[in-house]
């Protein structure tokens, strides 16, 4: 290689990099021609306009304006889109209201041909509440209320400026200034103020520091209106549960919520058993969110469980009012209302079981409040046909049932909701079933019943849950007082019986003692037993009466001596007709020996009298059941005194016999007296003493009970009087051991002993004695027969 060469080879190298370069300068200049002609449409040659601030604003044509649309840049493309940058929209509300909405964006689509802007990203919206009431100037806020604001996050948002909506199908999240919450979709329109969330909504507001949870398949508010609208809402509060078809929420001009108005299928639920259903309820709230009152009505429907215990109830409509920390205060149930409790277990006997059931057109109930937030009904004010039904029944034995009536009945309730006290008014009335199937009623003005206390919660030996299993007091009446136009019914259970029927002013009963006491013009019916007097004590159980203070009694009239309703007859009829009266200061009834016992006073003793016929004594004792009495009075006194009106002689003429005595013992089955403890007895032809005497009464089929039944008056058959006799008549006297005298003839016979013959002594003929001595009341002539001759005497003295 010679210099020569290499210096041929370097120009030929560089000739060859110069056309190299030529061509590749040719061929950058060509393709960069090209580029440059297809750039336009890659690099932006469709690009109008480029400007920084960019603000859009519309109104409605009379100087309101309606939104403002700002972005810190704007990119202009043909076909009238733009990309818009930091976007803040601002949405003024109606004239006057002062409300102002915001959405903000970092990306828009802006379609100017259509007015849509939608955010390429997330999307925040901040909306306003409603003014607050009672800001004034010098707050700090220009005299301007607060305002609640409602906080959206959310992405895919869309804006129509022409009709004022922004929506999204996005997830969106949303705080209140006491809430949080999500939903699936939402859409707000500014110029209707109408904010809807699409599906799955779901916030969480906290109460006093206890957290509230909301679902909702679909959420509208209405801003103009200050209303929310919830589809199929469910709320957890505390350890309830409630759910609705539909619900409207009322808003304050402050934002909190003022009423809540659910519909469909309302129904609350509580973690301890209780359920609440109704077709609407409307729930009014304070300012803090605590419900104060809660109106149910197209029919409600609620129940209680616990262990042991059930209760459900129904009505048209209710109301409950509630306290401080949400606490019950009244609950009020309208229109045909039924509440029926069961418990499992009575006391003593654990197997069985008790219903309580109240009923009638509205039932009051107030709250007590217990430590731990815990309201217990208080009082239950049953108003319209109250009825209250308390039924046991025991593993052994018949069940017993209780029914209560008033127009109104007020329950007072103790431990575990078991009575302790009922008050009605109003024809009130209380129908006891006892166990024996025996029917006890009572009607009146006034009621007042107390119940047997429940168990204590503590006894010995046993803790308090073993205590509270002990049995449920089922409710037993302790006592009751009914206070005017008391009516009382008992119907035994077995049929025929005699019942028992009372009338009083006043009704005072006692469980310990069984017995009914009865005051302000009592009167008692049972059987032939027609009874009035200031006060009767009747005891159910024994079936005994005691009456004082004008005691007044009357027995019905035997039906040919058979038993009237299944007890005896009406007493001792004094061999005559119609009901015997008695009249006395007190009586006692024994209801099992039907033992009836009459007493009164020195000055007003007890009087008996049956037409005509009359016995007056300081005690008076009957016999139901044999038809037996007996009279008596103080020893050694002739307290009786007995009056009988008869038909005396063969004239049958009308006479009345007096009889004094110590007692008096009437049998009417052998229709006869003993009288006893020295007597007197006196009639229009004389007077006999002696020491006793028996009266017999004509037979009840015989020709005098006829003349009887005739004049309504007893007939004598004959006296046989006993015991230092002595008979009086005018103008003489007769003495003897023995005096019988024939009704039928009119004759008394007059004997003596052995030692002592019968004697007649007058004021002409001087003393005639004999063997017996015949005084006839016809012609008033007196013969003596026997003596020791043996002869006949007629011996006629002048009266």
């Amino acid at each position: 290689m010679t210099i020569e060469k290499l210096r041929r080879g370097i120009i030929v190298a560089a000739v060859l990099l110069v056309v190299v370069l030529a061509g590749f300068f040719f061929y950058a200049r060509r393709q960069l021609t090209r580029i440059t002609k297809d750039l336009p449409g890659k690099l932006g040659a469709n690009i109008q306009q480029t400007a920084n601030g960019f603000t859009y604003s519309q109104s409605d044509g009379q100087g309101h304006t309606l939104f403002t649309l700002r972005a810190s840049k704007l990119t202009q493309f043909k076909g009238g889109h733009a990309l818009l940058h930091d976007v803040a929209i601002t949405l003024y509300g109606p004239p006057g209201s002062g409300r102002v909405d915001k959405i903000y964006g970092s990306d828009f689509d802006y379609d100017q041909a259509a007015g849509i802007a939608t955010a390429q990203g997330q999307v925040e919206i901040d909306l306003e509440g409603p003014a607050g009431e009672g800001a004034e100037k010098g707050d700090g806020n220009d005299g301007q209320a607060q305002r609640s604001t409602i906080h959206v996050k959310t992405s895919g948002l869309s804006f129509n400026q022409k009709t004022g909506e922004a929506e999204t199908a996005q997830h969106a999240e949303f705080q209140l200034p006491k809430a949080a919450g999500q939903a699936m979709g939402a859409s707000y329109n500014s110029k209707t103020g109408l904010l809807v969330l699409g599906s799955q909504v779901e916030f969480t507001t906290s109460t006093d520091g206890n957290a509230a949870t909301v679902h909702a398949a679909h959420a509208q508010m209405m801003r103009s209106t200050q209303q929310a609208y919830l589809l199929s809402p469910v709320t957890d509060f505390r350890n309830e549960k409630s759910s609705a078809k539909t619900a409207v929420l009322h808003f304050r001009k402050d934002g909190t919520t003022d009423r809540i108005d659910a519909e469909g299928d309302v129904h609350v639920a509580t973690d301890t058993g209780t359920t609440m259903q109704s077709q609407k309820a409307v729930i009014l709230l304070d300012g803090k969110s605590q419900p104060t009152r809660a109106d149910m009505s197209g029919g409600v429907i609620f129940a209680m469980k616990r262990p042991g215990q059930t209760m459900h109830g129904v009505a048209n409509e209710g109301t409950v009012n509630f306290g401080p920390e949400s606490t019950i205060t009244h609950a009020q149930l309208r229109n045909t209302v039924s509440v029926v409790e069961q418990v499992n277990g009575l006391r003593g006997d654990p197997r069985g079981s008790a219903t309580r059931e109240l009923r009638g057109s509205q039932v009051d109930v107030n709250f007590r409040q217990e430590p731990g937030n815990k309201s217990l009904a208080d009082k239950v004010l049953v108003r319209g046909g109250a009825v209250m039904t308390l039924r046991s029944l025991p593993t052994k034995g018949a069940g017993q049932d209780t029914t209560l009536m008033g127009d109104q009945l007020l329950a007072t309730l103790g431990e575990r909701n078991t009575i302790r006290q009922l008050d009605g008014s109003g024809q009130t009335k209380i129908i006891d079933k006892a166990q024996d199937g025996s029917v006890n009623t009572s009607s009146g003005d006034v009621l007042k019943v107390l119940f047997a206390p429940a168990p204590a919660e503590r006894a010995a030996g046993r803790d308090a849950k073993q205590a509270e299993q002990g049995g449920f007091n089922t409710s037993q009446i302790s006592s009751a007082v009914q206070v005017g136009h008391v009516v009382l019914t008992q119907t035994p259970a077995k049929k025929g019986a005699a019942g028992l029927h009372a009338t009083a002013q006043r009704a005072d009963y006692h469980e310990a003692d069984q017995v009914l006491h009865l005051t302000g013009g009592a009167r008692l019916e049972n059987g032939a037993l027609d009874l009035t007097a200031s006060a009767v004590d009747y005891n159910r159980e024994s079936g005994d009466a005691a009456a004082k203070g004008d005691v007044r009694a009357t027995y019905q009239e035997k039906n040919n001596g058979e038993k009237n309703n299944g007890q005896p007859g009406g007493g001792p009829q004094l061999g005559g007709e119609g009901p015997v009266h008695i009249v006395a200061a007190a009586a006692e009834f024994a209801h099992a020996s039907g033992i009836s016992r009459f007493t009164g006073t020195e000055k007003a003793p007890p009087h008996m009298w049956q037409g005509a016929n009359s016995i007056t004594a300081p005690v008076i004792e009957l016999s139901r059941k044999d038809g037996s009495l007996r009279a008596h009075g103080a020893k050694g006194t002739m307290g009786v005194r007995t009056t009988l009106a008869t038909m005396l002689g063969p004239k049958r003429q009308a006479d009345v016999v007096r009889i004094e005595s110590g007692t008096l013992d009437y049998s009417d089955q052998d229709r006869r007296g003993d009288f006893r403890g020295g007597v007197k007895a006196e009639d229009a032809d004389g007077t006999i003493h002696s020491d006793e005497a028996q009266v017999y009464l004509a037979a009840a089929n015989g020709t005098h009970a006829q003349t009887a039944k005739q004049t309504h008056t007893s007939q004598i058959d004959h006296i046989v009087a006993m015991g230092h006799v002595v008979l009086t008549q005018p103008g003489r006297k007769g003495t003897g051991e023995k005096l019988v005298y024939t009704a039928k003839d009119g004759k008394y016979v007059l004997t003596g002993s052995p030692k002592r013959q019968p004697m007649i002594e007058d004021a002409q003929h001087g003393r005639t004695t004999g063997a017996a001595l015949i005084f006839n009341s016809q012609d008033d002539s007196v013969e003596v027969t026997g003596g020791q001759s043996g002869a006949v005497t007629d011996t006629r003295v002048p009266k």
